[in-house]
């Protein structure tokens, strides 16, 4: 079944009318399967220009110098930091300058959207979020997407298999940064990059008498002020997040025939009335039930 679904997306890429289900969401933009067809880390000479109809997608990202972009009938000047986006059908024209000549990024291709729903495949005609030109502030960011697509650029000129996996899964987290990037003046890679390090933590520490205090030095920063970004970057406080990675253990465990007490222990809580109605408000059933459940359907 896993090769039949590769065999339709790549049909449907090309002949650039297949995916007739049109669900045109961006939520499903997070399903995005690209098709690469070109990657180059380009060091512009004086006589690189651009002037040509597109007839698949094209971003680019430029890390030093300076060039002149035009799509259609607008025209940048573009310098390290700002990222140029071409779609289908565009006029797209470029050129370099020769006292301060252009490095950037730049990646050709094609994509579809790939849902599971009602026991078959979908292929979703979501549109791209990017205007033409758009500048990375986030300098965490910036540093981050330089380093994918230094990445990217490497592996696409190194020896490929014939899938191009490890090139799709690097222009993935690529197009799902720049994603969050869009969707709000919230986004902080910088924050995104604390954040993570904290949930590493608990998830190789959950069983330890973990503390607000304890997770904040993780990343160095105050309990407030994680606490104030670990909202915004996963929707959950810490203690919150903390305590469904306990329950989420916990639940292995019960499934695996250890008791209620023993499997409150082991997953950090000292309390074992705690776990019972932490366990209930997360699952909809005490810990006890969920045991006897899992024996049932053993």
């Amino acid at each position: 079944m896993y090769y039949i679904v590769l065999f339709v997306l790549y049909d449907c890429y090309f002949i650039d009318k297949g995916c007739d289900v049109k669900l045109n969401s961006s939520k499903y933009l997070y399903e995005i399967f690209p098709e690469i067809l070109y990657v180059v880390d380009r060091s512009a000479n004086l006589s690189w220009k651009l002037d040509d109809r597109m007839n698949f997608y094209n971003i680019m990202l430029l890390y030093d110098g300076h060039a002149e972009f035009t799509s259609n009938n607008t025209t940048v000047q573009a310098t390290s930091g700002d990222l140029l986006f071409y779609k289908l059908g565009d006029i797209r024209k470029a050129h370099s300058f020769a006292e301060n000549p252009m490095k950037c990024f730049a990646v050709d291709f094609l994509y579809t959207c790939p849902v599971y729903q009602d026991g078959q495949w979908k292929f979703v005609g979501s549109e791209l979020p990017f205007s033409f030109h758009q500048r990375i502030e986030d300098k965490y960011l910036f540093s981050r997407l330089v380093d994918l697509f230094s990445r990217l650029s490497r592996s696409y000129y190194s020896t490929k298999n014939a899938s191009g996996v490890n090139e799709r899964l690097v222009f993935s987290e690529i197009l799902t940064l720049l994603f969050q990037y869009k969707e709000g003046n919230e986004f902080n890679y910088s924050n995104t990059r604390k954040v993570d390090k904290v949930i590493n933590y608990m998830t190789e520490n959950y069983m330890e008498n973990i503390t607000l205090q304890q997770l904040a030095e993780q990343s160095q920063i105050s309990p407030s002020y994680l606490g104030n970004i670990f909202k915004k970057v996963t929707g959950k406080s810490a203690i919150e997040y903390l305590i469904n990675i306990r329950i989420n253990k916990a639940k292995f465990l019960l499934k695996d025939g250890f008791t209620v007490s023993e499997t409150s222990k082991l997953v950090g809580f000292n309390d074992i009335f705690y776990f019972s109605k932490a366990f209930k408000q997360h699952e909809g059933i005490s810990p006890s039930q969920y045991a006897e459940q899992q024996k049932a359907e053993a």
